[in-house]
């Protein structure tokens, strides 16, 4: 990689992480200077209204609750709860309907790949886990963060680094990483993937492929013999779910079907 922009390591493989073994042995970096993806300086610029249609939402619905994943990361402490507005390109439509304003600034980015809302309760951690392919950065925007590091802060690889209102923070999602708040308030985020230009053609492969993976966690956590299963099978069924989203995202995209 060069000072001044992105570069995709040499040698570096498209990697789709799943259980039983989850690791990254690869060539990316942990973080990421911001300069380096100025299309993502659209966040920066309208942060405060994104801030603010959260806000308005909370205050007329009530607190954010919940979690809009299928398998979450393992959390000790209060609560991590968050709100899909699109994973891997799949849409949450009745969530865009509620963040509209959120929805058309993200929408302006076209590598973006996943939208998520993110409320840490106080004195919350997400314990060290992966995410799902080193085939999209992930980006944190500061909404709301009511203690400086290393009070609320995260650990991605072996660097340690906190937040601030307004500001991005892009890392390897795929990298080791985990979250604390020691603070007494709650911290809000909005979390992005998006695709490098230099992956730009293999954005719906990206996606379809990590979704396929996804499939599979989904079952391998609730049937119990999948952990038994040989790797063969196991590259063959995330292959076959990978091909059945090719088919369904551009379906579920367009004729406004909610998955959840």
């Amino acid at each position: 990689m060069t000072d001044k922009e992105f570069s995709w390591p040499e040698g570096e493989k498209l990697v789709y992480l799943r259980p039983p073994k989850e690791e990254y042995h690869g060539r990316l970096p942990d973080f990421y200077p911001v300069e380096w993806f100025p299309e993502l300086n659209i966040l920066k610029d309208n942060w405060k209204a994104i801030r603010d249609e959260i806000l308005a939402y909370e205050k007329e619905r009530g607190a954010i609750t919940g979690m809009d994943s299928y398998s979450p990361a393992a959390v000790s402490g209060n609560d991590w709860s968050t709100i899909n507005l699109m994973s891997y390109g799949v849409l949450f439509h009745n969530n865009r309907k509620k963040f509209p304003f959120l929805a058309s600034i993200t929408d302006q980015i076209t590598s973006c790949t996943t939208v998520t809302i993110s409320v840490l309760s106080p004195h919350t951690e997400i314990k060290p886990h992966y995410g799902d392919t080193n085939g999209v950065i992930r980006v944190h925007l500061g909404l709301i963060v009511p203690d400086p590091y290393p009070t609320i802060a995260m650990k991605v690889g072996d660097e340690v680094r906190g937040w601030e209102e307004g500001e991005l923070l892009l890392f390897t999602i795929v990298q080791r990483h985990s979250v604390w708040s020691r603070s007494d308030n709650k911290r809000y985020l909005l979390i992005i993937d998006f695709v490098p230009k230099v992956l730009e053609t293999r954005q719906q492969e990206i996606c379809t492929k990590t979704l396929g993976s996804q499939t599979y966690i989904f079952l391998y956590k609730r049937i119990w013999f999948l952990k038994y299963l040989p790797e063969f099978i196991v590259l063959f069924l995330c292959y076959t779910f990978s091909l059945l989203w090719v088919f369904l995202l551009p379906i579920q995209r367009k004729v406004k079907l909610s998955l959840i």
